[in-house]
């Protein structure tokens, strides 16, 4: 009986083996029909519109059409869930963001966990936060505005497209209560505050930056460690004492966990030449990082995050209740 199951195992075995050969042996032939790429967010915000730069730039290298799809709802955990559910084949990713690494401290509490449920392909992006004033305040630099803020509590307004935890995190860093007012998307964050509805609008620098540049808004600070290029006089709140405060925004490709690593493989490295293209370089002067790594890189910062957000709400419970 012994002999005979260890034949039948060696069945098995060699059953598997040639199905993982005819699996490796079909991936040369990857992508074989147009891909599609989930964006977690609305059409028409600064992610959707680099994502679908991205798409036909991927779609370019792998000579297949890379369709968008948007999915917007419950802070990416919608899109986030259609990926991981999706058939591990190459055919379906995620233009992802880092608030994947919050909700699953801060809520809305995710059916998936993406440091499992999902497979990193490569880093796109990196975005700090950055805050502006409409022209009738009297603060211009970081340190004026912590000091207006601590003199009047909560008196100061902030308007942001869904960003109170990290107004949250810089109200707890500076020691400073700020009136956050959010709004469903950058554009009618950035219209109030021009017309003095609130006082200050925090945002990426793509959504401020146009808006600086033609005097309608003032900037006030950078909510990185380091300034930017494309605003190199501005100040950082790290510069003005708040430590510990880098507020850095990323967006990443992702595929469902078990997708092939050769699929992986090939997608990391048409996303290395997607990003070469001089076309991206724009997107530096609204004040992104075009910043391509290997899937391991990208999950190192995942796991990463995800750590670093659930010691923030360990060190600050009020956050957590703030949200």
């Amino acid at each position: 009986m012994g002999s005979r199951l260890r034949a039948l195992a060696g069945a098995i075995s060699v059953c598997f083996a040639g199905h993982a050969a005819t699996a490796a042996a079909a991936q040369p032939d990857y992508p074989s029909r147009p891909i599609r790429m989930i964006v977690p967010y609305a059409v028409g915000g600064t992610t959707d519109l680099v994502a679908r730069q991205y798409a036909d730039l991927l779609g370019r290298e792998l000579k297949q059409t890379v369709v968008v799809e948007n999915r917007p709802g419950a802070s990416t955990n919608i899109g986030n869930k259609l990926v991981a559910d999706a058939e591990p084949d190459g055919y379906t990713l995620l233009y992802g963001t880092g608030q994947m690494t919050q909700t699953l401290t801060f809520g809305p509490f995710p059916a998936i966990d993406p440091t499992t449920a999902l497979a990193p392909v490569s880093l796109i992006l990196t975005s700090p936060q950055m805050i502006a004033s409409n022209k009738e305040q009297k603060f211009s630099t970081p340190e004026e505005l912590i000091h207006a803020a601590r003199a009047q509590p909560r008196a100061i307004s902030i308007a942001s497209a869904q960003l109170q935890l990290y107004v949250n995190v810089l109200g707890a860093r500076a020691g400073i209560e700020l009136l956050h007012v959010p709004y469903k998307g950058g554009a009618p964050a950035v219209t109030d505050t021009i017309g003095g509805r609130t006082n200050l609008v925090m945002g990426q620098p793509p959504v401020l930056l146009p808006f600086i540049r033609n005097g309608v808004l003032k900037p006030i600070a950078v909510l990185s460690k380091d300034r930017i290029a494309a605003l190199p006089e501005v100040r950082t709140f790290a510069e003005a004492g708040v430590a510990s405060l880098d507020l850095v925004s990323w967006n990443g490709v992702f595929a469902p966990r078990g997708t092939p690593p050769a699929v992986i493989d090939r997608l990391a490295q048409a996303t290395r030449a997607a990003l070469a293209d001089p076309s991206l370089e724009r997107l530096a002067e609204d004040g992104l990082t075009i910043q391509s790594s290997t899937p391991a890189q990208l999950a190192a910062r995942v796991a990463g995050d995800v750590r670093a957000w659930k010691q923030l709400a360990q060190d600050n419970p009020e956050l957590a209740q703030a949200r």
